[in-house]
């Protein structure tokens, strides 16, 4: 009926309507409710005809002439100014609105931007390990070591192969410094590379070419790098010696370009893989690479990784098929480089990447808080309708069409948009540092793209028509006979629709609340769970290998330091970041193709136990005055149950201990087993414990002390003395253990205070709604009020009547939201191999926060309501 009303010329539609509604009471008698309706519908739409438009419908030459053009905009900033707050009101909510959108959209661009800089980059690929191991798909991007090779050698697809090796030999970090001096610099950022891997991506050379890893002990340096340590030089042919190694400097024979931030790659020198022996045997058993292809232009990629199973059948496992049969077998995969910076939250390898569900969590937020931007307006512009009316109604009086009021009204709509718009783009650029902190990016707004600012202006158009096509409609339908009579009345169903876009709005704040209470929840368990050691109070002083010798020396003199506790050596330390090495073991005796499970094997000395404070629970921890302990183990609960001991104490096990260069085989080592110490957590508890196996070790990398200071400042002063003592032109590096726990879940952290962010933002924005519901309701029912006032209602009733409908609202939103919060919330936390659960409590505290909010919004449009005198709304009747 609404749809006839709207196109219909008035001189036909009285007696339309009354032919239609005669016919429809006669069909519900005949074929039902329901199919009358539908055929009702029909009947209604064959008047779809100009000859009934009459002269209702205007041409468009006519709509969008110039003249009224002007007019409408005319109108439109008169009743913008005439109603300030409102208009305030609308312009604020649209503007957060918008900023917020632009800023997650700076992020979603910026994200989506990673690794597609490259040449040919379609045609790049990482290759992933993936298997079935115990019925838990497992991904890997570290692979063997002959695997580069052999694409290249065996798969004609394949045109180009190339490896690189982030932990091998120098790789990762080191002390450094030039030939002309003796103080050493850290740095980070150092990757083995094979000579190919600068043409497999063509990085732009600022000197030199992609053939400058071609020969032994040579390096690549990024333009940064290269002007930090040869300011204003060609440093082609200099060295750079690490680690003190003044035998083996590496030679500079070429300079790139620094990376750009949105690439996977995370380096600022690259050495060369020839000469390298560990890279050179053809030991399947040996992973420590990542393996890069580029394909032919015409490869097929899906078959390529099917015939890639020959590889493992032919060179790793013979027998491949049983393996698969008994569920436990692996396979490799190609992954577009392009996809490796969001899809490989999964895949366990080197360096931090972000995750495409993130990205898309972030857009659905954007869309939401747009969306509930767009309903506030809906709200706002309706819950003033009283107050245009009249208005409407004087209009179609004095001769106005129907789809001109429509169009004036939505004129408004793109006006406050635009200006919407504008307020956005300066709330978004003030905002934008302190947005980055939030994401820990520098992201910043392209100016330059000529792209830019007409995207914005038509979304924002768009965005401006499709909120303001309801209220165009509803405001243009009013009849003049009822609305100069004072007889207003939207109807039920306008009624329904607006309370359904609040409890929309408020089902997706309550949803964020319960987000932003279980992240919080999940931090603050990671935080608390009993890790199996301690980490308070710990101080790692870093690169004490530099010490070479001395090593001893140093650690008696820290142990005089009335406030040290402990002193350790070991490279191991049970947070990212630091050494790992795995390897397998078996019985002793035992077959080890039937018997051997992977372990990771940590180098430690007798001190390491005592210094994490983690607790033995059968056995006895590694001493100085039992020699035999140099071939002793001691394994962790987990490594226990794998290998199948029941009393393992005095138990042998037998482990690869490293690769011969020579014969390219795995050496083997027997341990007898002393102990065994609870589990404990030492990577992210994304991940479960796996078994553990600590041996004595006589190299390290780093020192651990324990304290018991309360003044740390003048502790870690007198540890620097000491260290200057004994290593004079090394600088002073020190963490605390906790806090690099702590950065094991920066991303976490981050996540959490987005969602709070956010949901404060749609909370914002939704009590802006709200607003404008109690505002409709208090201007419909203001004579009902005034009446029982007048009869004696108490203000207090008057606003708790006015409120509980609201309340009504929330409650609804609550019960809508909690299923919907509870599902993606479980889904994010399947995510932690150790997690939280999802108390009644935070859903609990998530509503009442809700309804509190709406509670404050409604007051003061019921207050004042209530307080309103009568005579003022009655005096008319």
């Amino acid at each position: 009926m609404r749809f006839l009303r709207w196109f219909c010329a008035d001189s036909f539609l009285e007696e339309i309507e009354g032919d239609l509604n005669e016919l429809f009471q006669e069909e519900v008698e005949a074929f039902g409710f329901q199919k009358a309706r539908r055929r009702f519908l029909l009947k209604a739409l064959r008047y779809v005809s100009p000859y009934f438009f009459g002269k209702k419908q205007l041409s468009i030459h006519h709509l969008y002439h110039p003249d009224m053009l002007k007019h409408y905009l005319k109108i439109s900033f008169r009743h913008l100014f005439r109603q300030r707050f409102y208009s305030l009101i609308n312009i604020s909510g649209f503007a957060v609105g918008l900023a917020c959108c632009l800023l997650i959209l700076l992020y979603i661009r910026h994200e989506l931007s990673y690794d597609r800089q490259y040449p040919e980059g379609d045609r790049i690929y990482r290759v992933l390990e993936e298997g079935m191991f115990d019925g838990e798909l497992l991904k890997g991007a570290i692979v063997t070591t002959p695997l580069a090779e052999t694409l290249l050698r065996d798969y004609p697809e394949v045109i180009q192969a190339a490896r690189i090796a982030p932990e091998l030999s120098e790789a990762g970090s080191n002390l450094v410094r030039t030939e002309t001096t003796d103080k050493n610099s850290y740095e980070e950022g150092f990757v083995y590379a094979d000579p190919a891997f600068l043409k497999m991506f063509q990085f732009p050379m600022i000197y030199g070419n992609w053939n400058a890893l071609d020969q032994p002990h040579t390096m690549v340096l990024t333009r940064s790098k290269a002007e930090r340590y040869f300011p204003g030089e060609n440093p082609i042919g200099q060295h750079l010696i690490l680690g003190n190694d003044t035998e083996n400097p590496f030679k500079i024979t070429g300079v790139m370009e620094d990376l750009p931030v949105n690439t996977h790659f995370q380096f600022d020198y690259l050495l060369s893989m020839e000469g390298v022996a560990t890279a050179k045997i053809p030991n399947w058993g040996f992973s420590n690479f990542m393996a890069y292809v580029k394909l032919s232009p015409k490869a097929d990629v899906p078959a390529l990784e099917t015939k890639m199973i020959q590889i493992i059948k032919k060179y790793q496992e013979p027998d491949y098929e049983e393996k698969v049969k008994a569920g436990e077998h692996h396979w490799y995969r190609l992954q577009p480089v392009q996809d490796i910076h969001l899809k490989s939250s999964d895949v366990f390898g080197y360096w931090v990447h972000g995750d495409i569900r993130y990205v898309r969590l972030f857009g659905a937020i954007a869309i939401f808080i747009l969306i509930i931007a767009g309903i506030n307006f809906m709200n706002l512009s309706t819950a003033r309708s009283a107050n245009r009316a009249k208005e409407v109604g004087l209009r179609k009086v004095l001769g106005s069409y129907r789809s001109q009021l429509a169009h004036q009204f939505l004129s408004e709509s793109v006006l406050i948009s635009l200006l919407s718009f504008v307020l956005a783009i300066s709330l978004a650029t003030l905002l934008l540092p302190a947005f980055n902190q939030l994401i820990g990016e520098t992201l910043t707004i392209p100016w330059t793209n000529p792209l830019l600012f007409p995207v914005l202006l038509g979304a924002t158009i768009l965005i401006g028509l499709l909120s303001g096509t309801y209220p165009s409609v509803f405001l243009s339908s009013f009849r003049p006979a009822q609305t100069l009579k004072g007889q207003l009345n939207s109807g039920s169903k306008g009624a329904r629709f607006r309370s359904a876009l609040v409890v929309f709005q408020f089902t997706i704040s309550i949803a964020l609340i319960i987000g932003s209470l279980v992240v919080k929840q999940q931090i603050d368990y990671i935080q608390n769970r009993k890790l199996g050691f301690n980490k308070d109070q710990v101080i790692i002083i870093e690169d004490s290998y530099m010490l070479k010798n001395q090593t001893q020396s140093f650690e008696e003199a820290l142990k005089e330091i009335p406030d040290v506790a402990y002193v350790s050596h070991s490279g191991y330390i049970p947070v990212t970041g630091y050494s790992r090495n795995g390897t397998g073991a078996w019985p002793t005796g035992t077959n080890p193709e039937e018997t051997a499970v992977g372990l990771a094997k940590w180098y430690v000395d007798h001190d390491y136990i005592r210094t994490l404070g983690m607790e033995i629970t059968e056995g006895r921890d590694f001493s100085i005055d039992m020699p035999t302990d140099s071939q002793a183990v001691i394994l962790n609960q987990k490594a226990v149950d794998m290998l199948g001991f029941e009393d393992p104490i005095g138990r042998q096990i037998t482990s690869y201990t490293y690769l011969d260069a020579e014969t390219g085989k795995l050496l083997e080592a027997t341990y007898t087993i002393i102990g065994v110490i609870e589990n404990f957590h030492y990577e992210s508890m994304k991940e479960n414990i796996h078994g553990l196996s600590l041996v004595i070790g006589t190299w390290a990398s780093t020192t651990l002390l324990k304290t018991s200071t309360v003044d740390m400042p003048r502790l870690l002063a007198t540890v620097e003395n000491t260290w200057s003592t004994f290593a004079p032109d090394q600088p002073f590096r020190y963490h605390f253990l906790d806090e690099r726990f702590a950065r094991m879940y920066t991303l976490e952290h981050r996540i959490g205070r987005i969602f709070t962010v956010f949901t404060g933002l749609a909370i914002f924005v939704a009590s802006l709604g709200l607003f404008a519901l109690a505002t409709f309701m208090a201007e419909q029912r203001r004579k009902e009020i005034s009446i029982r006032k007048v009869l004696g209602a108490s203000v207090s009733s008057i606003t708790l009547m006015l409120t509980k409908n609201f309340a009504i609202l929330v409650l609804i939103s609550q019960v809508l939201a909690v299923p919907i919060a509870w599902w993606f919330m479980r889904s994010w936390l399947q995510d932690f191999a150790y997690r939280t659960t999802m108390e009644w409590s935070v859903f609990v505290l998530s509503g009442l926060c809700a309804l509190g909010i709406a509670i404050l919004t409604i007051s003061y449009q019921a207050i004042r309501a209530a307080v309103a005198n009568p005579t003022d709304h009655l005096r008319g009747e």
